[in-house]
């Protein structure tokens, strides 16, 4: 029986060594390239674009970039990370998954997140100060050998933006004072800016009052989570023309007409949130809504 217990104590440290010997290390701004094999079997069931119960040889190769109150100087950089195949069998076989589920098994990404390494090289943008794990996976018996390798990238765009932040804080509350501002908003991104001045109206309808403390943090509140949720606009938009069953050969006419649509329709929503909230009866801005744009 001791003898029994041993033997299951020697496999399982044998299955947990394994598991850390199938898992690489890449630190950004010190490990520039990593050749990989991937050696791990592991067995897919119920894919799509594999055969059932097919083995299959992964690897897991985790992305470290750098501290990000470190390397401030680094904020205009984006990592660019790239996976070539040097030796082996048919690159067809070969499929990566870029992920950071930590709760994942090696291999384990569901079937639409691979993807296919074509003409034997991939590549994927990241943010320089994030941590990703790259999974790499071989549908064949044969062993193939990839060079895992990054390169920082350096974007003018982004200190454009960052001046173009700058410039307009600094003139946050004068135009904020500006008519000619609230149109020129409104005929950019009219939907959103009747939308935030409707909020700022029920938020001013609160029983409590709203003082300059209160109205920064709901100033603060609101914005940022009208960010967040406007990032997953796209995807219930998707989702919908899934259920009616238009994801698919939709005509460009009809998807031209939808955005025309949805322009207007913002549009007109801020013309009207701009006369009827923002504007008082002689026509100058209505000094709380100057405070909470500002």
């Amino acid at each position: 029986m001791g003898d029994l217990l041993l033997l299951r104590v020697i496999g399982i440290v044998f299955a947990l060594s394994s598991l850390v010997s199938s898992e690489e290390l890449l630190v950004v701004g010190e490990t520039k390239e990593l050749l990989v094999t991937p050696s791990l079997v592991v067995k897919v069931n119920g894919s799509s674009r594999l055969k059932q119960d097919l083995n299959t040889l992964c690897e897991r190769i985790r992305v470290h970039g750098f501290p990000r109150f470190k390397h401030v100087d680094k904020y205009a950089h984006s990592l660019k990370l790239m996976v070539h195949v040097l030796t082996g069998g048919n690159t067809s076989t070969t499929h990566v998954c870029f992920h950071r589920d930590l709760s994942l098994g090696i291999g384990m990404c569901p079937d639409d997140q691979w993807e296919k390494v074509s003409n034997g090289s991939w590549f994927q943008t990241m943010s320089l100060f994030d941590h990703k794990i790259l999974d790499v996976r071989i549908s064949s018996s044969s062993k193939v050998t990839m060079k895992v390798s990054t390169v920082e990238e350096w974007f003018m765009i982004r200190i454009v933006f960052l001046i173009l932040g700058t410039l307009l804080l600094s003139s946050a509350n004068s135009l904020s004072r500006s008519v000619a501002f609230y149109y020129t908003c409104v005929l950019t991104v009219g939907s959103i800016l009747g939308v935030l001045v409707l909020l700022f109206q029920g938020l001013k309808r609160l029983p409590t009052g709203l003082g300059s403390s209160a109205l920064f943090l709901y100033s603060s509140v609101v914005v940022g989570l009208g960010g967040v949720c406007f990032r997953y606009v796209p995807e219930l938009f998707h989702s919908m023309l899934i259920l009616m069953e238009l994801d698919e050969g939709i005509p460009e006419s009809v998807a031209l007409g939808l955005w025309l649509h949805l322009h207007f329709v913002g549009l007109s929503l801020g013309l009207f949130t701009v006369k009827r909230f923002v504007l008082d009866k002689d026509g100058s801005i209505d000094v709380s809504t100057s405070n909470f744009v500002s």
